[in-house]
C-alpha cells in the first residue's frame, strides 16, 4: 500500500508530492512532483535521488525502517532541494 504526501517548503515556496511505500524491511519516499532544477546539475549524487526503473525516490545514507522516518527525511530532501535549486548550493 503506498502513502502520499504533499510537503510544502519551509520557506513556503513550493509543494513537492510524495508516495511513501515499503519495500521490503526499508521504506522508500519516491518522489511524484518536485520543481525543475532548471540550470542546475541533475545526477544522482547532485541531486541525492535513486531510480527504481522509470520512478526517482530519496536517497539516504541508510535504509529507512517506518513510515515516519521516510516522512521526516523526504521533508529535509524537499527543502534542502529548494535550497539546491535556489542557490546552487549542495548538501
Amino acid at each position: 500500500m503506498a502513502y502520499r504526501l504533499k510537503y510544502r517548503t519551509k520557506d513556503r515556496s513550493t509543494d513537492y508530492f510524495f508516495s511513501f511505500e515499503q519495500k521490503g524491511r526499508e521504506w522508500r519516499a519516491y518522489i511524484e512532483w518536485q520543481p525543475s532544477y532548471n540550470n542546475r546539475a541533475t545526477d544522482a549524487h547532485s541531486t541525492h535521488r535513486r531510480s527504481d526503473g522509470n520512478r526517482k525516490y530519496v536517497c539516504w545514507n541508510h535504509p529507512l525502517k517506518s513510515l515516519e522516518e521516510a516522512k521526516k527525511v523526504a521533508a529535509l530532501w524537499a527543502d534542502n532541494t529548494q535550497k539546491y535549486i535556489r542557490t546552487g548550493q549542495k548538501f
